[in-house]
């Protein structure tokens, strides 16, 4: 009897300790896609938690509601905006958002939300930028203030403390963006296009390469999308790279740090790519000495 009274302790203790350590995740994104995929299999690298998926273009935005109260996860991934606009009237679980352009629109001051955005902070944009076109002291841009206001606003100070000159250029529909680039100064080394869904419509973008290749401006580009369209540079969020900060984020709420305690951030890693063909075309002289970790879209 004392035998199986101890062996009964030692299996009600194993349980428990495996239950203590259990931490649920419920990864919740609006729809399947490549990058998304790979933001969870960071995400798993990072991270001890057990994961599950819930995809929302399969339900609607009460029923996914119900179906997470319903789990009650230990804490949520929201994939992108929509996921984030859903589960952010959550209260009671934590939050980790990823794979969000400028949250701060949509966010307040939520306790229980915290995670990474998209924006990659502007000084690491005008370095790569720099390694890339080592004489740059002028950049334009065209932006729209309500979707990348944010976004401008924190470039004007790193700008100038890099002893770059910006020109900022506001504008609200697609179809003022031509007018708007005739109206940029001469001389600029470089045009930014910015991650505003306002200019990347195929005629927004096809004004921009048109601009860009009468004018000579190279373009710095948030997409090797548009880079393949004939812009010069850009600067990829790394999906992966991005799972696995929000994988140490959930793993620092499991550990019992409060989520409000833990900084909203951007993005760490991005990868620069140059297509060497529109580099030919502007009369670009690349520099392979600063140019080691770039990649390039077209060979020698």
């Amino acid at each position: 009897m004392k035998l199986l009274c101890i062996h009964f302790f030692v299996m009600v203790s194993i349980m428990l300790a495996g239950s203590s350590h259990a931490w649920d995740v419920l990864v919740v994104q609006n729809y399947r896609t490549k990058p998304y995929s790979e933001v969870i299999r960071g995400f798993k690298a990072a991270s001890s938690a057990r994961t599950t998926e819930l995809v929302m273009s399969e339900m609607n935005g009460a029923e996914a509601l119900r179906e997470i109260r319903k789990r009650r996860p230990d804490l949520i991934l929201a994939i992108g905006m929509d996921s984030l606009l859903t589960v952010k009237k959550i209260n009671d679980i934590p939050i980790v958002y990823c794979m969000v352009l400028s949250p701060e629109t949509v966010l307040g001051d939520e306790k229980n939300i915290t995670g990474i955005s998209m924006n990659i902070p502007p000084e690491k944009y005008l370095s790569t930028l720099l390694k890339a076109l080592p004489h740059l002291k002028k950049i334009g841009l065209v932006y729209n203030p309500r979707k990348t206001g944010t976004i401008v606003d924190k470039t004007h100070p790193a700008a100038e403390k890099m002893g770059i000159r910006l020109t900022a250029l506001k504008a609200e529909r697609a179809r003022d963006l031509p007018r708007m680039l005739e109206s940029l100064p001469d001389g600029l080394d470089a045009y930014w296009m910015l991650p505003d869904s306002t200019f990347t419509a195929p005629e927004a973008v096809e004004a921009l390469i048109f601009y860009s290749m009468r004018s000579r401006v190279p373009i710095f580009t948030f997409s090797e999308k548009y880079l393949r369209m004939g812009a010069f540079l850009s600067l990829d969020l790394d999906a992966y790279e991005l799972g696995k900060q929000a994988g140490e984020l959930s793993d620092k709420v499991k550990s019992g740090v409060e989520v409000a305690a833990i900084p909203r951030t951007d993005a760490e890693i991005a990868v620069p790519t140059i297509n060497r063909t529109i580099a030919a075309k502007l009369g670009i002289v690349l520099n392979s000495s600063s140019l080691k970790k770039f990649r390039f879209l077209n060979k020698e």
